[in-house]
């Protein structure tokens, strides 16, 4: 009996299995309601060649086996900015490049004390500018990097204005002024080649004159010797003489159109009629009245027939 009930139990199990096994086939084999697209293939991007190397640089046999560059103006300006800085802002005409005047360098020897040796001499550009009485350069000049400055106060200069200057000199002591009283530097003080306004010292004719009508009447050095022309701003004249101004200015008569410099060429000119009008009368007229302000009263505001 109990052997027939497991030859039965074995059946069913083994026929559960074979079952089991069909429907493992079947869903390997049969067709998916959805079918998934294929993947599109992307190419591979091609990879870069790597760079070719440099080759490395052969080593040195010794540190001192390499060729050696001149240095450059910008280099000597790294080592000496201050230098370098005045040649550039105030050099005047020694603006250029520093091996041409330091031929050598670096090489100052303290136990020599050998600056004399090494530094540029101006003899070897400059001969003597400024003649046999000035030859120590740097007595003036006392910086080589701003030749052009040359302070009063380290230096002779202020001494000998009239050794170089002596046109000024001349005419300061040819026409005495105030001018010829006062010290050079007084005027062009601080440093050599400085040229002051007239207006420090001087009070202007007119409000808004300008700097460089001054020296069109006074020559600077001899300032009383005015000379004027057709081209004088009038309106320097009516600062002293307002009331000959205020005539010429209203007058109808063609003396009104007539720059005060053509009758005045110079200061306090006073010209005679007979400089442009000669005789325009009859010489009996002119022998009964030889002024002719007798009759024209004003020379600067003539009677007119006025309208």
């Amino acid at each position: 009996m109990k052997f027939a009930e497991n030859s039965r139990f074995f059946r069913f199990l083994l026929a559960a299995l074979v079952i089991s096994a069909l429907a493992v086939v079947a869903a390997c084999t049969l067709p998916t309601t959805e079918a998934k697209a294929p993947e599109p293939t992307v190419a591979a991007e091609p990879t870069a060649a790597p760079a070719p190397r440099a080759p490395a640089p052969a080593p040195a046999k010794d540190i001192y086996d390499v060729e050696i560059e001149p240095l450059t103006l910008a280099q000597c300006g790294q080592c000496h900015p201050t230098h370098f800085g005045q040649i550039r802002d105030e050099g005047g005409k020694h603006r250029f490049d520093c091996r041409e005047c330091h031929e050598v360098f670096h090489a100052y020897n303290p136990r020599l004390n050998n600056w004399d040796d090494i530094m540029p001499d101006c003899a070897s550009c400059h001969t003597l500018p400024h003649g046999e009485k000035f030859p120590d350069c740097i007595g003036c000049h006392i910086n080589p990097h701003t030749p052009v400055y040359i302070p009063f106060a380290q230096t002779r200069v202020a001494d000998a204005c009239a050794d170089c200057h002596g046109g000024p000199a001349t005419e300061l002591a040819q026409y005495p002024s105030l001018h010829t009283d006062q010290a050079c530097t007084l005027c062009h003080y601080d440093q050599h080649g400085y040229i002051p306004s007239c207006f420090e010292c001087h009070q202007p004719h007119y409000q808004g004159q300008p700097l460089v009508t001054c020296a069109e009447c006074h020559p600077v050095h001899m300032p009383l010797e005015m000379a004027f022309g057709d081209k004088t701003d009038t309106r320097t004249c009516q600062a002293c003489h307002t009331t000959a101004y205020a005539d010429w200015a209203k007058t109808p008569s063609k003396h009104g159109q007539v720059n005060c410099g053509v009758c005045h060429t110079a200061h306090p000119y006073i010209p005679t009629c007979q400089s442009c009008h000669g005789d325009p009368h009859s010489a009996s007229l002119h022998e009964r009245f030889p002024n002719c302000l007798t009759c024209h009263l004003n020379a600067h505001d003539l009677p007119v027939r006025r309208r």
